[in-house]
């Protein structure tokens, strides 16, 4: 297909713009639900927009990119109407529609606002400094440079120290083993080891010692000779001599979800087992993500997911959860959940593994929904999914879960499902 001139572009990219700002309009007024978990009204009769997205998804439901193995649901998002659905109850390899459960989690257990801390500290062995990991998924090397600041400034000049030995303490989450699930070429090439110290989201086999030896060079900037870095449990007596906090915890969800990020992912995963008073393993994890959902009075079977990306290819969810999960961010009774209406998953045509650089709503028919689709993105080896927000044609708010299994996992598929989406925003 010929390149767009430029001027269309331009066009195009006002049109996503304005579409955008309506979609943030019509979030914001407030369609909430009355209840939230798994009740989805039905028994109402469809406005004649939702019966005319019934029949178009109906029929294009049968296109033969979809696959044999489509499960999907659509629902009104102020009143939990159906308006289509098909096999909204059966078990599907979710991938990265995972994410979304992890987002719920974190933000309903430790709020929006939560930040995450990474502590250097020392002990009367004075030459040993501990850069200790808190599980920021946000940690930047602008953070490790204001710990190394402290660190000199406040412990090291002052007591003449002039070299010293770099440890971290990593021992927040338990030595990395893959999710049950996994491939073994997930790591390092899909995601790192999870380790309760990162930098800069850097993917590497040894996270922690990476941020070491960055904090290390940090020292040695300021004329501090580091003679050794290795890991090691902080001393049972040891003070606190710098602190750095990281991203408010909205806006890592929000670069999980628009990115698809499985580091940030996992850390959180961890993080809301170690808030809600489970081990931060594997299987403690997996239990706290059930306890979160059912304190947001939401049934999630035990088995259901391993882990907290969608990695793993044991995961399991239905289209009718996904949708169910969703809702409850626009539930009044979770304002902690109010920032997953706009902005934290990723625009049509716009951000995140929607924009155009991933091909996605640019082309006809579904560049029409530019900016009226807010998604998930999903992708494994024979799964494609998407599941979302999307302003319909009467202006409000659909909520819809589409998961697919056994497809090839093509450009040309991620469109067949776009059309999907679009034809509920009613633009097509």
């Amino acid at each position: 297909m010929p390149q767009p001139t430029a001027p269309r572009r331009v066009r195009a990219h006002r049109r996503a713009a304005a579409v955008s700002i309506s979609l943030a309009v019509a979030l914001a007024a407030g369609v909430g639900p009355a209840t939230t978990g798994l009740a989805i009204a039905d028994e109402q009769p469809m406005s004649s927009t939702d019966l005319t997205a019934h029949d178009l998804l109906t029929f294009r439901s049968t296109a033969k990119r979809l696959g044999r193995d489509l499960a999907g649901v659509v629902i009104d998002a102020e009143t939990g109407q159906q308006v289509w659905s098909h096999h909204p109850n059966e078990r599907q390899l979710p991938a990265s529609t995972v994410k979304i459960i992890t987002a719920v989690n974190a933000l309903s257990s430790m709020g929006p606002d939560h930040r995450f801390e990474t502590r250097v500290m020392t002990s009367s062995t004075k030459r040993r400094v501990v850069l200790v990991g808190g599980g920021d998924p946000s940690l930047a090397r602008a953070g490790l440079r204001q710990l190394a600041r402290s660190t000199v400034r406040e412990q090291l000049r002052p007591r003449g120290l002039d070299w010293v030995r770099v440890e971290v303490d990593d021992t927040l989450f338990p030595a990395p083993t893959n999710a049950y699930g996994w491939r073994s070429s997930y790591p390092i090439r899909d995601v790192s080891p999870v380790r309760a110290l990162v930098v800069d989201q850097h993917r590497r086999w040894d996270t922690s010692l990476d941020a070491g030896r960055i904090f290390a060079k940090m020292l040695e900037r300021r004329g501090v000779t580091v003679k050794r870095v290795l890991r090691r449990p902080r001393p049972a007596e040891s003070t606190v001599i710098a602190t750095v906090t990281g991203d408010d915890l909205a806006s890592q969800v929000a670069t999980m979800l628009r990115y698809s990020d499985n580091d940030i992912a996992e850390g959180l995963h961890r993080l809301v087992a170690l808030q809600t008073g489970y081990a931060a393993t594997w299987s403690g994890a997996a239990q706290a993500q059930v306890a979160g959902l059912a304190r947001l009075g939401m049934t999630l079977s035990p088995a259901s997911l391993q882990d907290g990306s969608g990695l793993s290819r044991n995961d399991r969810l239905r289209p009718i959860e996904v949708v169910s999960v969703l809702r409850t961010a626009f539930d009044p009774a979770h304002p902690e959940l109010a920032s997953l209406q706009q902005g934290s998953l990723a625009l049509a045509g716009v951000t995140g593994t929607l924009a155009p650089a991933y091909k996605r709503y640019v082309t006809r028919p579904t560049q029409c929904a530019a900016g009226l689709v807010q998604g998930k993105t999903g992708t494994l080896s024979g799964a494609i999914a998407l599941s979302g927000l999307a302003q319909g044609a009467d202006g409000r708010v659909k909520i819809f879960s589409f998961l697919l299994n056994r497809v090839p996992t093509t450009l040309a598929t991620r469109r067949a499902v776009d059309k999907l989406a679009t034809t509920v925003t009613g633009c097509w």
